[in-house]
């Protein structure tokens, strides 16, 4: 067989491995269950939020000199508008802007000309507009003397209150939930989809059906199809659990996440695609060495604290982007398909962090995968007893 036919060979094989671990696994009760549980899960989180987040009250501090009848008519208008309101008054601007920073109040009025805010709330605005204007009108059309005239030109002048942001950054709370939600789902499809790789591996070997298979085609070409056809599943499984999330935070309004670039999304699958290579290789090499599920498991003990403490190592990166503990973890290759994926969508990371990072972490997955394959292959066709790594290692492919 020259070399042509020997690659169309493998392709073929690669291509009837993956189908098989697609087609078997995306029909399953346990594959279709898992997806729709979870996505159940997100839009009750997302339900949740906003039901419980609706009886919240709005909270307003004023400043100085008010328009007269104002807060009367604050509290008419929030009556009607059926919302809780809370007033606290200040004796000076620096004061009410500290209650700010603090999270004292959602907005300050001052001098009845300003709005605070840290960051634009849609609700305050609504809310507080109104009853400023209405107010600045009366006592214009008092002082006019309600002169039809007057009456007209106050109508023209009420010009609505100016809304200040404190905050330099005004989308800096909703990209940290966005680093958040973005860490939490990698690491939930990475999870699941190196579940699916120990899980494949095992039943094969576990049922002999391993030896059949081999029978056709080689072990290497048998690890590589199987770890196309489970990415591809996780794929499915980050395309639904981003598109889930999206959809509920526009349906509840309950999230106000930054929109989403066509390069976030596509970094996003890229870093799912090398973690998935880096943990599932892993995976599928410790579930050749055991010919239990316990043994297996116990086999995977440090890969699984290892890729829990990558989470949660990222996941606490994940709210203060710009640290230099983020900066760090971003760029190990065991922590950075979670935790740089979390600085691309705050903001924070520049393109030769991502870029730089990407390569690293490409190649640590590839060595990682070379190495994987070796035990595989040694490994696979025994299965009277559990190996060791290295053990594993020293066999005769």
């Amino acid at each position: 067989m020259n070399e042509n036919d020997q690659r169309v060979a493998t392709l073929r094989a690669l291509r009837l491995i993956s189908r098989r671990e697609v087609t078997s696994r995306i029909t399953s009760k346990a594959f279709i269950g898992g997806i729709l549980t979870t996505v159940f899960l997100i839009f009750a989180v997302f339900g949740l939020g906003a039901l419980l987040g609706g009886d919240d009250p709005v909270r307003i501090g004023v400043s100085g000199p008010q328009p007269t009848g104002v807060l009367e008519v604050l509290e008419r208008t929030a009556q009607l508008n059926g919302t809780q309101l809370e007033l606290t008054e200040y004796v000076d601007r620096d004061v009410a802007a500290a209650a700010l920073e603090a999270d004292e109040v959602d907005g300050v009025v001052v001098d009845g000309e300003q709005l605070l805010m840290t960051t634009t709330q849609s609700d305050v605005v609504a809310l507080v507009t109104p009853a400023w204007q209405q107010a600045a009108l009366i006592d214009g059309l008092s002082e006019a003397g309600l002169d039809e005239q007057a009456v007209a030109a106050t109508l023209q002048g009420a010009a609505p209150i100016e809304v200040v942001e404190l905050d330099p950054d005004p989308g800096s709370d909703g990209r940290e939930g966005l680093a958040f939600v973005t860490v939490i789902m990698l690491f939930i499809s990475i999870q699941v989809a190196g579940a699916y790789i120990l899980m494949g591996v095992f039943e094969e070997k576990s049922t002999k059906v391993v030896e059949l298979v081999l029978s056709s085609v080689r072990a290497r070409h048998l690890l590589l199809g199987k770890i196309i056809g489970v990415g591809v599943l996780g794929l499915v499984q980050v395309v639904a659990l981003a598109g889930s999330a999206l959809v509920a935070a526009a349906l509840f309004s309950s999230a106000d996440l930054p929109a989403l670039s066509l390069g976030l999304v596509l970094s996003g699958l890229a870093w799912f695609v090398l973690g998935y290579l880096l943990y599932g290789s892993v995976f599928a090499a410790g579930a050749s060495l055991a010919p239990r599920q316990e043994d297996a498991q116990s086999t995977l003990a440090p890969v699984t604290v290892l890729l829990m403490l990558s989470y949660f190592g990222a996941l606490f990166s994940a709210s203060d982007p710009s640290s230099m503990l983020a900066r760090v973890v971003s760029w190990v290759p065991v922590t950075a398909p979670f935790a740089m994926p979390g600085r691309i969508a705050s903001g924070d990371a520049v393109w030769w962090e991502v870029a730089g990072a990407m390569l690293l972490t490409a190649a640590a997955s590839g060595l990682v995968l070379m190495l994987a394959e070796r035990i595989y292959v040694r490994s696979i066709i025994h299965t009277d007893r559990k190996l060791g790594w290295r053990e594993a290692w020293s066999l005769q492919s």
